[in-house]
Parts: structure tokens; sequence; C-alpha cells
């Protein structure tokens, strides 16, 4: 029960009946906050994945920490009964130390210092490799870890591809590192892969397995068995996006070129389970007009969130944020053409130009939704501006769902227990 206490102490429970627009002006007369503000709904993190063993019931989910790593977020998720995909030290030792199994963990940083490696041999963690330095530091420092080959598979509809940094070709340079993994008589079990960050192309997903079954035969021509398929992240995360299309696409390779159910299959979502979890509340801090020619061009808004908070995926990796003004009163006047500047002195702190907003007044409020992955975790106190603030909300229904899985796994730790004592 410590999970789900820890997840109560710091949430404040709502009726079912209480909309998201009921908890932005609940947030928002609770003001004003100096702050800009993450409004996080439990109840998103619990649907998201719920809806996922739905529609994938092979593959479990090994939540990509690095996403959103608030506490409130992660034991939730651990409550849930996820597996973690880690990238560093600190995240493993974290989770490790939140009860979750070692075999629930998959360290999917494919360069790994060799203190980490010394760490995960203690604990019988599993780990990534795509190159022959990596694997020769594993011989050395971590021989016995059961490993998994990372091959490259970008999608080519994604906002950050990660095969420049990550990932061997999937045709000689993966039968390369077999065959030297081999030799170093290493443990490889598995391959794994990732399209990309957001990938619009659901379709990728079907591909990359399918050449996952030719590494898999060529492994089992050497003498290796693979049984362990990662397939990564790159799933979307919006509130009007849905699993079930990447599911056809994976559900149809696992059956066509895996369909041995005793294979054990997962994936790295992050943004998927997190994203539309957060709503993001910001206020309106200041303005000016921008002129041309003595005429009024653009009206910028000096706002207390920017790039070194909540918005730096929005400046730098495409992601739009989805913009909604709350409580402006009504105006006749057209709108006009706005900058949206963050509150540093750092004059490349604005994240949305020539943007069409109805004049603002100073103490105004803009709402962003789909705000939970990678914008707090990027967030800094440059210039000594506050972090987001996060305030957590949990319906009713949703609370006494955990309640529940809580009790559930308390009497399967004590049958277990028993089991030893008896």
């Amino acid at each position: 029960m410590e999970l789900f206490n820890r997840i109560t102490s710091r949430v404040e429970c709502v009726d079912d009946c209480v909309p998201l627009n009921g908890l932005i002006d609940r947030t928002i007369a609770s003001g004003p906050h100096e702050a800009p503000i993450h409004i996080l709904e439990v109840d998103t993190i619990v649907s998201q994945y719920t809806e996922w063993l739905r529609y994938l019931p092979r593959v479990r989910q090994y939540y990509a920490i690095k996403s959103n790593d608030a506490d409130t977020v992660v034991d939730t998720i651990a409550l849930l009964g996820a597996g973690f995909d880690c990238a560093s030290l600190p995240e493993i030792k974290r989770v490790i130390g939140l009860g979750v199994s070692p075999r629930s963990i998959i360290y999917a940083q494919p360069s790994k210092s060799i203190q980490s490696l010394c760490y995960i041999r203690s604990k019988g963690i599993r780990t990534v490799f795509d190159n022959e330095f990596e694997l020769e530091k594993i011989a050395k420092h971590c021989p016995e870890a059961e490993l998994l080959l990372r091959y490259r598979f970008d999608s080519t509809n994604v906002k950050v591809k990660l095969g420049s940094k990550f990932g061997c070709d999937p045709g000689q340079e993966a039968k390369h590192l077999l065959n030297l993994s081999r030799k170093l008589r290493l443990n490889v079990v598995g391959w794994c892969f990732n399209v990309g960050s957001m990938s619009s192309d659901a379709a990728v997903f079907y591909d990359a397995i399918r050449t996952g079954r030719t590494i898999s035969d060529y492994a089992r021509s050497i003498g290796f068995n693979l049984s362990v398929l990662d397939l990564g992240g790159g799933f979307i995360g919006d509130k009007d996006d849905s699993i079930d299309r990447y599911a056809k696409h994976i559900n149809r390779a696992l059956e066509e070129f895996f369909p041995d159910l005793s294979l054990e299959v997962f994936a790295e979502p992050g943004r998927y389970l997190c994203d539309a979890a957060v709503t993001n509340v910001c206020t309106v801090q200041g303005k000016r007009y921008i002129r041309t020619d003595e005429q009024i061009d653009t009206v910028g808004y000096y706002l207390n969130d920017g790039i070194y908070g909540t918005f730096y995926g929005a400046k730098y990796r495409g992601m739009v944020p989805n913009l909604s003004v709350w409580k402006s009163k009504d105006r006749c006047e057209p709108k006009r053409k706005s900058k949206l500047f963050g509150p540093t002195c750092d004059g490349n702190d604005h994240f949305m130009d020539n943007v069409m907003l109805p004049e603002l007044e100073i103490g105004d409020i803009l709402v962003f939704e789909t705000q939970g992955a990678y914008t707090a975790v990027n967030s800094c106190r440059f210039n000594g501006f506050l972090l987001p603030q996060l305030i957590c909300y949990l319906r009713n229904s949703v609370m006494e769902l955990l309640k529940l899985i809580a009790a559930t796994n308390l009497n399967d730790e004590r049958k277990k227990r028993d089991s030893f004592i008896f």
C-alpha cells in the first residue's frame, strides 16, 4: 500500500463529474501563482495504461521514465504494474527503490558508464548494445548480462530521429555484432529498436518487427536463441489519438513473424502514458507592441513560462502547443498577430510566433493542453525563475481502482512471503 499512500498524499481527489475546465478554474482561483502550473490528471495515465492493455495484450509497458519523472507519475505507473525503461544509473536506483523487480527494468542506454555496468551486474538488469566498443566494455565489466541488440529503424515521419546516434545497421553490422558477441561468450537474448520520437507512421512497426525476424533467424544459426523483443518507443500521446492504430500493425507483425506466445515482448512508451495527462497554465506578465513603419505589426506577450520551462520542445522540436485563452474579457476587435516570450533575459526565449490571438491584458491566463512529456524534465532555473509547479488531481472512481490494485498487490506479496515461511 506504500505506493498508493504516497500517491494519495500528493493529489486532491475530486468527483468524477469534474471536467478539465473545472480543474483549471479551481487551480486559477487558488492563485495568483508566481510559477507556471502543470495540472496533472492521474486518471489520464490510468486510462492510457488500460487502453494499451486492451489493444496490445502481448506487449508489456516499460515506461520511459525520462519523459516525465514526477513522483506521482512514476509511482502511479509502478503501482499499475509496468516495467521501466531507464537511461541512467540514478533512474535505475530510483526505480529499484520503489520495489520494481530488476527483471522489469531495461537499461536502454546504448553507451553506458563503467560504474553503471558494475551496478546492473549486481542486480541482474538487462541492457542493450549497438557497437563493438560497447560489447568489449560489457565483456570486461558485466559479462553475465542478458543483452539486446539495438538496430536502427527510423520512421520517415517523426519529430526526432534517433538513428544518427543509436542503433546498428540491421544487415551486415548486426551480423558482425552477433558474431562478436558469440566470440566474447556474451549472452544475447533479444533485440530492440526505436523508430524515433512521435512516429505518425504506425505501419513502420510492422516493418521493424519483420526485420527483427531476420535478425532472430541469423542469431539462431550461430547458436543464440532470442526470446526477448523490445519494440521501443515512438508512440504519440495526444488526447485525440489512440494506441489502436499502432496496435493493428504490431499485432499483425507479431502474429505473422513471432507467433510463439512464450516470447517476452515489451515496448517503451513514455509520451504515450504521460503527455495528455498534463495541462499547462501560465500567466501574461507583460506585453509590448512591435511596430513596423509606426504601425502595430505584432503584440508581444511576456509569460511566466518559456523555453527554460515547459516550451523547449515547442521551440526546438516542432511541438506546436494547443493554445487556449482563459478568462480573457470578451472583445470585439479583431485578432492580432502575436508572439509569445518566456520570462528570462535570453532574447531567444520565445516559442510561438505569428499566432493570431485576441489582444490580451496583463494577468490574462493562457492554457496549453497535452504538455506532460519532455517538458518539466527539460526545465531549469535559468535566471532563477521557478520550475513549473505540479498540482495533481485524481477522480474518486480511479482512486478506488488504485486502492483495489494496491490491496491486491499487498495480498500477493503476503502469499509469496507465507509460501517461503511455510
